[in-house]
C-alpha cells in the first residue's frame, strides 16, 4: 500500500486520537483532549516551534505552539504576528455508522469523528504553518502561534480560559484564524448562542389519586405554549435582522420530567436553544423570556444555562481581505452556528472563522472531508501565508 501524502497522514493521526468533549453522552469512555494535546505538542516542535501545554481543566489543557521567526530577538514585535486556532474536541460518537478512531480513505474522503469538524481544518493549518516556515518563514518577520483549544462544543473553555489572560498591546494577534469546516469562505459574522433552561417543581403522589399531587409537567405546557406563541413570534421582528445571519431563531431541545408513568411528576425541566443576531442582546432575550412565562406558568423558573456571544468582524480589515484572495475570493459569510472567534473578538481581539471541509458533514453519524478539500485548504492557507 502506498504512504499517505503528510497532510492526509496527519489527518488520519487526529482522527485516531479519541478527544471527545466529556459533557452530555459521549458515546465512548475516550474522553477529554489531553492526548491529541500531547500529540500537537511533539509534532508542532518538530516543525520548529517552541511548544507548551496550558492546563485548563484536569486532563484538558490548551495546546500553545509559537514560530518566532530567527531575526527577531525576543522582545522586539514583529510586523504582523497570526493565531491559528481550531479546536481539539469533538462532539460524541454516540450512534455513528463509521468507526469513529479507525480513519478510512474511501472515494477520496476520509472518514471519522472530528475529519470535518475540526481536525481536518487543524491539519490544514499545520502543514501550511510547517511548510511556510521551511520555504522562508523562519527567516521572515512574521509571527504566527498555534492554538488548539480544548472544550468548544460545549462551552468555549479553552478559548476562555485564553482569553482571560491579560495580552499586553505589544503581543496582541493581528489576526485570529478559528479553524472551523466553512468551505473556505472567511466567516465574519456568526449568531450568537444563548441556551435557557425552565424548571417546573411539583408534587409527587400516586397516579392513581393525582388530585394529591401537583404535577410539574402540567405546570410547565402553558410556558412552552408561551415560548412558542409569544417569545418567538417576538425574536423575529425586522428590527433584529442581520444582512448575513437573517433573522434570530428558538428551540426547545430537551424536555424531562417524571419517573415513572404511575407516579404524577414532582419536576419539569425544559432547556431551550436561542441563536441572537447582534441587534438583541441575551439579557434581552432572557428577560422576555422570563416575562411571558411568568404571565404564562407563575410556577415556572427561566434562567440563563450558558451562552456565547455573536461574532460581527469588519470584512474589510487588510488581513482577511489577503486570506478571502488566498482562499479565491469568496464574498465574507455569516452563519449560524458559534465557535470560538466570537469569544477572541469579544476580548478585543480581530477573528474569523475558516477552514476545508462543510458544516454539513460535521457532528454527523459518518463524518468525513473530501482529500481534495483538504488539500485545496492547506494550499489556500500556504498562499495566504506565502503573500505576508
Amino acid at each position: 500500500m502506498a504512504a499517505l501524502p503528510p497532510l492526509h497522514a496527519l489527518l488520519r493521526d487526529l482522527v485516531a486520537i479519541p478527544s471527545v468533549n466529556p459533557t452530555g453522552d459521549p458515546g465512548t469512555p475516550h474522553v477529554n483532549e489531553q492526548k491529541v494535546a500531547e500529540y500537537l505538542l511533539r509534532w508542532t516542535e518538530r516543525a520548529g516551534a517552541e511548544a507548551a501545554l496550558m492546563p485548563v481543566l484536569p486532563d484538558r489543557p490548551n495546546v500553545v505552539a509559537r514560530w518566532r521567526p530567527k531575526g527577531l530577538k525576543k522582545g522586539r514585535k514583529p510586523r504582523l504576528r497570526l493565531w491559528f486556532a481550531p479546536h481539539t474536541d469533538t462532539v460524541s460518537v454516540a450512534g455513528m455508522t463509521v468507526a469513529p478512531f479507525d480513519p478510512v480513505i474511501s472515494k477520496g474522503r476520509l472518514y471519522g469523528r472530528g475529519a470535518s469538524d475540526t481536525k481536518g481544518p487543524m491539519a490544514a493549518m499545520l502543514h501550511a504553518i510547517a511548510a511556510w516556515w521551511q520555504a522562508g518563514g523562519k527567516d521572515g518577520d512574521v509571527e504566527i502561534f498555534f492554538v488548539g483549544l480544548m472544550g468548544e462544543e460545549a462551552g468555549n473553555e479553552g478559548a476562555r480560559a485564553l482569553a482571560a489572560h491579560p495580552i499586553p498591546k505589544a503581543e496582541r494577534p493581528d489576526l485570529v484564524i478559528v479553524g472551523e469546516p466553512t468551505e473556505l469562505r472567511v466567516v465574519t459574522a456568526h449568531k450568537g448562542a444563548l441556551w435557557l433552561t425552565l424548571t417546573a417543581a411539583g408534587k409527587a403522589c400516586h397516579a392513581s389519586t393525582p388530585e394529591r399531587g401537583r404535577n410539574a409537567i402540567d405546570l410547565m405546557a402553558p410556558a412552552l405554549i408561551a415560548l412558542r406563541e409569544d417569545v418567538a413570534p417576538a425574536l423575529r421582528a425586522a428590527k433584529y435582522r442581520h444582512p448575513l445571519l437573517g433573522l434570530p431563531t428558538l428551540s426547545v431541545g430537551t424536555i424531562r420530567g417524571g419517573s415513572k408513568v404511575n407516579i404524577v411528576p414532582d419536576s419539569c425541566t425544559v432547556e431551550v436553544d436561542c441563536r441572537t443576531t447582534p441587534a438583541l442582546s441575551h439579557a434581552a432575550v432572557l428577560a422576555l423570556a422570563q416575562k411571558a412565562v411568568k404571565r404564562a406558568a407563575p410556577g415556572v423558573r427561566v434562567a440563563k444555562l450558558r451562552g456565547c456571544p455573536g461574532l460581527a468582524t469588519d470584512p474589510d480589515q487588510p488581513l482577511i481581505t489577503a486570506l478571502r484572495r488566498a482562499a479565491g475570493g469568496k464574498p465574507p459569510g455569516g452563519v449560524p452556528w458559534f465557535c470560538d472567534a466570537a469569544i477572541f473578538a469579544g476580548a478585543g481581539l480581530p477573528a474569523v472563522a475558516f477552514g476545508p471541509g462543510s458544516i454539513a458533514q460535521a457532528h454527523t453519524r459518518d463524518e468525513y472531508i473530501a482529500l481534495r478539500d483538504l488539500d485545496d485548504g492547506a494550499a489556500a492557507l500556504l498562499r495566504f501565508l506565502g503573500g505576508l
